[in-house]
Formats: C-alpha cells, sequence, structure tokens
C-alpha cells in the first residue's frame, strides 16, 4: 500500500473523531453504565468480519442529568493499537430506544497502512446532557450545549480466533405468525404408510390429510 493511503471514491472508510480522547464533563463506568446499555453481542471475541450490537437508551429518571432534546450519539472503536474500525448504525428501524449497530474489522483499514492489532480494544460512546430538576451537581457553562458525556466499554479482539464468526441480523421487523409446513396438530395425526413412495402432506387449515396412499405389497402393487 503507498503512503499515505491512496483514497478510492467506491470504498468506505471509517470516520476518525478520537471520541476517547475529547473533554468531558462526565465520564461513565462501564460495568454500572448510566444512559447506555451495549448488547452481550461485544461480550464474544471480535474477529475478522461485520458484528452487529445493539446501544439502547437507559431511562435517566433517577440520574442527575437528561439527555439534551436530539442529542447526536455518537460512538467509535479502536484496537489497541490505535487504529479506528469501520462501524455504524444499520437501517433496521426497532422504534423502541434500541439502535441496531455494526462494528466491521477489515484486514486491510484504509486509512492507514498499520494492522488491526489483537487486544483489548474499546468502544467510546458520548452524547449531550443538561441540567434537571434532580441535578444537584450543575454542569459547567463551557460544557452546556456540547458533548460532555463519554463511556468506554472495552472490546476483546481476536481477528483469527479458532470457530470465531461474524453474526448477522436475521430478521427486521417483528411479526407473528404461526409455523406452516408438513405437520399435522390433530389428534391421532396420520403418517405415511410404510411401503409409500412419497411423504405425506397435511391441510394448513383443518391439519388432516391432503392425501391417502395404498400400502403396497412384496411384488410393488397395491394391496
Amino acid at each position: 500500500m503507498a503512503f499515505p493511503p491512496e483514497f478510492s471514491s467506491t470504498a468506505t472508510y471509517a470516520n476518525r473523531y478520537d471520541l476517547d480522547e475529547i473533554d468531558v464533563f462526565l465520564e461513565g463506568n462501564p460495568n454500572n453504565p448510566m444512559f447506555f446499555k451495549i448488547s452481550d453481542d461485544l461480550r464474544r471475541p471480535l474477529t475478522f468480519g461485520k458484528h452487529f450490537f445493539t446501544i439502547s437508551l437507559l431511562n435517566t429518571n433517577n440520574q442527575e442529568y437528561d439527555f439534551k432534546v436530539n442529542s447526536k450519539i455518537l460512538f467509535e472503536f479502536k484496537s489497541i493499537n490505535n487504529v479506528v474500525l469501520l462501524s455504524d448504525v444499520t437501517s433496521v428501524n426497532q422504534s423502541n430506544g434500541t439502535l441496531t449497530c455494526y462494528v466491521e474489522i477489515l484486514k486491510d483499514p484504509l486509512r492507514t497502512v498499520k494492522e488491526v492489532q489483537d487486544g483489548e480494544g474499546t468502544l467510546s460512546i458520548v452524547a449531550s446532557l443538561i441540567n434537571s430538576n434532580r441535578t444537584i451537581n450543575p454542569i459547567p457553562n463551557k460544557f452546556k450545549n456540547a458533548v460532555n458525556y463519554r463511556c468506554v466499554f472495552p472490546v476483546n479482539i481476536r481477528k483469527n480466533i479458532i470457530n470465531g464468526d461474524a453474526p448477522f441480523t436475521l430478521q427486521v421487523k417483528h411479526k407473528t405468525e404461526t409455523l406452516q409446513g408438513q405437520f399435522s396438530f390433530v389428534k391421532a395425526n396420520i403418517s405415511p404408510v410404510k411401503g409409500s413412495t412419497e411423504g405425506m402432506t397435511y391441510d394448513p387449515i383443518t391439519g388432516g390429510p391432503s392425501q391417502t396412499f395404498k400400502p403396497q405389497d412384496e411384488q410393488g402393487s397395491p394391496n
């Protein structure tokens, strides 16, 4: 790879914000997060490929501060050697205060000649908070109307771990549906008779058999 890297008009690059380095008013504890919950998907080692996870907003009623209306929520992944990993919010809209996101570990990070190094990386999440009627320690003026809260979660990067995989989203909308197929739910259901050349199918409404078969004798003719 050339240095500096040659940028492509078609490739997708990871934006670098250095969220772990900005000055904030309040630093969160990943073991007892106040405003965000990360799904357990990120507890597993991250291998090469794309990994999905969710970020949920927690109720702030027991906290000193509230989210600023229309506050931007930014997040950024870094490896132990300070390489920014490609990550973003997916198009899956759960409409319940939960963001479905992904992080992808590439063999070529594109923006740098460094490779992603195994070890403990970080997920930094930032947002803007405002004072509430529960506030004891008011937010100083220099941090008002700005990104002023951060929580850094550890992530474990093991690019080539055995049996590692990159899970993917199977369903993008909630739907209640009964299972349809070659099954009978009636009492004393009828199975295909011995010697039949094809399986039995069942009526999806009544649950009864759609057709009948006659057993064959050893010469192959129906009894």
